[in-house]
């Protein structure tokens, strides 16, 4: 089954925030397009630096179900 998401327009950036379809105060990261990249698409996970990212996907649906598949995992808080 192929996930649904909702791409809002980021406000303190550039690109569009990746939401859950379900909860809209999840946010799996941030999509943007690179027209100068060799692959359009950039994967940019919440609390990267801006413009940063994982640059390589076809469109922003493919960047969006990397986000959400592999979610950056939680600090546990031990040094």
């Amino acid at each position: 089954m192929t996930e649904q998401f909702r791409f809002t327009a980021n406000t303190g950036s550039f690109g569009y925030q990746v939401l859950d379809p379900k909860d809209h105060s999840i946010c799996f990261g941030i999509v943007w397009h690179d027209p100068g990249g060799v692959c359009a698409w950039v994967a940019e996970y919440p609390g990267d630096r801006p413009g940063g990212g994982i640059p390589g996907f076809a469109g922003r649906e493919w960047a969006a179900r990397f986000l959400y598949r592999y979610r950056q995992p939680e600090p546990s808080g031990r040094p």
